[in-house]
């Protein structure tokens, strides 16, 4: 009985374009050799929710990555949006450089209202496009979690970051890896409560020593739910300040904590 109805509430969810919250399991998208840091290619449509910003400020450029939670709405991270007065959003490719790929542009930034650059606190924000986009087999949203998954789970980041400490640029070619979520008392042994509340995740690096690295932040950190639907969890927001390459936990936002807001704001 219970399989009949997951495999109807499956069909079901996987039929919506908008937010679809759904509680998890335990199980990462894939069993790989974790790496983002000189880590595994990703295939074209493997993570289709992904997006990269490629945004100005008063500085000049950066790049971050983000998820599409609708046609309409990119969550990231806040820092990403400091002082943003402009994005573009690339979707439906692996490469940057692939002339296939979507362009969008940016008309809104949303960084939450708590949001403390210091500490890296509340640190989920929203890019509302200036037209929506056209959702395909290799361009589809990707879930939000109402609930965590149990601390050891392995969930999986994806991104265009630098894949490895001393590189100048950010990768053309969008990588992946499995990192394993620990408790935040381990966490905060390492980073210091002012960092580590309620509203992170902490994940270990996978072997050897891999993780999300500079260029990731906002990056999605997902798992599958039991029906085997992608669900985000967390938002990459930060790992340690000697480099991707060392033995360190990273820190994300936690989803769950800020659906509301994320509802709010979205009106999804």
């Amino acid at each position: 009985m219970f399989r009949h109805v997951c495999i109807l509430l499956c069909a079901l969810l996987s039929s919506v374009t908008a937010l679809n919250e759904i509680k998890i399991e335990a199980r990462a998208l894939k069993d790989i050799a974790p790496r983002i840091v000189n880590g595994d290619e990703a295939s074209l449509g493997q993570f289709p929710w992904q997006i990269g910003i490629y945004g100005r400020n008063s500085v000049g450029y950066y790049f971050c990555g983000g998820s599409f939670i609708s046609e309409e709405w990119v969550l990231t991270a806040a820092h990403c949006l400091d002082g943003a007065i402009g994005a573009n959003i690339y979707s439906n490719a692996t490469k940057i450089s692939d002339s296939t790929k979507v362009v969008s542009q940016a008309i809104q930034f949303i960084q939450h209202e708590g949001y403390i650059a210091d500490l890296l606190r509340n640190d989920i924000g929203l890019i509302r496009l200036k037209e929506p986009v056209q959702f395909n087999e290799y361009t589809k949203p990707v879930a939000l979690a109402i609930k965590d998954p149990p601390v050891g789970t392995n969930v999986t980041v994806s991104g265009w970051g630098v894949t490895k400490d001393s590189d100048l640029y950010t990768s053309d070619i969008l990588y992946y890896t499995n990192v394993e979520t620990i408790t935040n008392e381990a966490c905060t042994r390492i980073y210091g409560s002012n960092y580590i509340v309620d509203q992170v995740i902490c994940a270990n690096p996978g072997d050897p020593h891999t993780s999300p690295c500079q260029g990731d932040s906002g990056a999605p950190v997902v798992v599958l739910n039991s029906c085997g639907i992608p669900v985000q969890i967390a938002v990459f927001s930060f790992t340690n300040g000697y480099g991707c390459e060392y033995p360190y936990p990273s820190g994300n936002t936690r989803v769950s904590y800020f659906r509301d807001w994320i509802r709010e704001k979205t009106g999804i």
